[in-house]
Formats: C-alpha cells, structure tokens, sequence
C-alpha cells in the first residue's frame, strides 16, 4: 500500500512541478506586460515634459547652438557631415537630459541647482546622421538670459573642462621635465583651488600632487579661457615644491589652498601670490584664436 501511494506520487510530481512553472510564466508575463505600459506610460509623460520643455526653453537652445557656430569656427570644421544638438539644460529647479534617439527629454527635480531663476544653461553636442555621438567633442556649455534669449558665455565647468583636456595632453611633458617616467608614478592627487571671473575670462587653478619612488612632489596648474567662447587661451605650469598625497600631506594642502585662495580672492592677486610660492613656471603656453 505504502508503495502505492510512493509511485503515485511519484507520478503526479513531474505534473505538478509542469503546472507551477506554467503559473510563473503566465505570471511573469502579466508583469512584464504590466512593466511595458508603465514604461510606455513613462515614457508618454516625458513626451509631454518635451513639448513643454521645448516651447519654454527652444528659444535658449537655439541661441545656444548658433552662438557655438558663430564663435567656434575651430569646432565646426570638423564636424563634417555632423550636426548640433542640445545634449542638456540646466536651470534653478531642474536638470533635463536629452534623448536625440528617442527625441525626448528626462527630466529630473534638482532643488539645489542654479541660483539665478533667469539664467538657464544649455549643453551642446553633436551626433552623425546615425545617432553616433561625435568622439572627442569638447565639454561646452552656455549660460543664457532666459528673459532676453541673449548668450552670455560660456559656464565655469566649460572652463575647467577646457583646461583639463589640455593640461592632460601635456601631462607626460610634465613628468618627463621633472625627470620621472609614468611607471615609477605611485599615486597621485588633485585639489581644485579656485576658478574666478575676471574681464570675461575665467581663471582656473588647480593643485596637483604626485608620489613617486623616493619623490614627491606638487605644481600648480593656471588656465585662462575666453569666458565669452570658451577657448582657452594660456596654459601655465608653475615649478614644482615638496608636497604629497598621503594623509599626512593633506592638511599642509588644504591650508596651502586657504592661504592663497581665501574667499575675497582676485585672479591676478591669485596668480601673484601662487608664483611667489612656487618661484616661478616651467611651462607657460598661449593659444592663438582659432
């Protein structure tokens, strides 16, 4: 009797187990559908933001990107059969991403953005026919009157951003004047130190700090751009001093940055006093217009 029920048993399992993965398919199909109309739903919302978006903001866009084709002939040369697009925009209460495949905005709440309710920044790109997006284009961003539609220049991340790429292609010729070859680079560190406005050009300055073997060692980065188009125009390494990148060397840092950059600082008095610490450049490259 006892094996009866066994063998039945036995039996009936490979059904059961047959139904319960039929449930969980018929489940899983009914979630994935629900998921489909959630994000057809979300997707439908931001299509709405889109429109509103761009009847509120097409004008800055606009401004924007013919500013870039205006100002930036150095860019537009080598677009070729490419073409600009908003990338983002950026106001008081909120950040919105563009989608150029899908033509649509994401929008996100960003309480703690932009100070300043009549200014919004726009981002430009570039995308081939193909949806590609352009490889190497710059970082550049406006920040436009949002009341008059007028282009003031370019943000202060676009500066930064602009003396970085440049610095970073001249990075090796740093290190081999100093003497030391990449694979002897233990670790290094970066510390922004201030980057002001000053006669539409902006004024960026960075710290950066190597530990190499038996060395270490910090220099000064200064960078000047056009606050109007966002060409950089000078680049300057200042002589390196003794400085780190181990724990120890951070509060000696941080207290190097106050001293120099307190918050009333000018670019000029900046500068003046960085080359009195330092004694002097080991590069300083200017730029012609493009």
């Amino acid at each position: 009797m006892g094996c009866d029920m066994d063998d039945n048993l036995k039996a009936i399992i490979p059904f059961v187990i047959i139904f319960i993965l039929i449930v969980q398919m018929v489940q899983m199909r009914l979630e994935i559908g629900e998921l489909r109309r959630d994000v057809e739903g979300f997707k439908n919302q931001h299509e709405q933001y889109s429109h509103i978006l761009w009847s509120e903001y097409g004008r800055d866009i606009y401004a924007a990107r013919e500013y870039l084709q205006k100002t930036r002939p150095d860019i537009m040369e080598r677009l070729g059969n490419a073409s600009l697009t908003v990338d983002s925009i950026s106001t008081w209460s909120f950040e919105a991403s563009y989608d150029p495949r899908e033509g649509v905005f994401w929008v996100w709440y960003y309480p703690y953005g932009q100070t300043e309710r009549s200014i919004v920044y726009v981002q430009i790109t570039a995308y081939y026919p193909n949806g590609t997006p352009v490889r190497g284009f710059p970082w550049i961003r406006y920040k436009v009157n949002h009341t008059t539609g007028e282009v003031i220049g370019v943000s202060a991340d676009t500066a930064d951003m602009e003396v970085m790429r440049a610095y970073n292609r001249l990075y090796r010729n740093v290190t081999t004047s100093l003497g030391i070859s990449n694979h002897r680079i233990l670790k290094t560190c970066r510390h922004p130190v201030e980057l002001l406005s000053d006669n539409e050009t902006w004024f960026d300055s960075e710290m950066e700090c190597i530990l190499a073997e038996n060395l270490s060692l910090c220099w000064f980065i200064i960078g000047e751009v056009d606050g109007k188009t966002g060409v950089l125009r000078r680049l300057e390494i200042t002589r390196p001093f003794e400085g780190g990148c181990e724990k120890e060397d951070e509060l000696r840092t941080l207290d190097t940055i106050e001293k120099l950059a307190p918050y009333n600082a000018t670019a000029q008095g900046l500068k003046r006093d960085i080359l009195n610490l330092t004694g002097g450049l080991m590069f300083n490259l200017t730029f012609p217009n493009p």
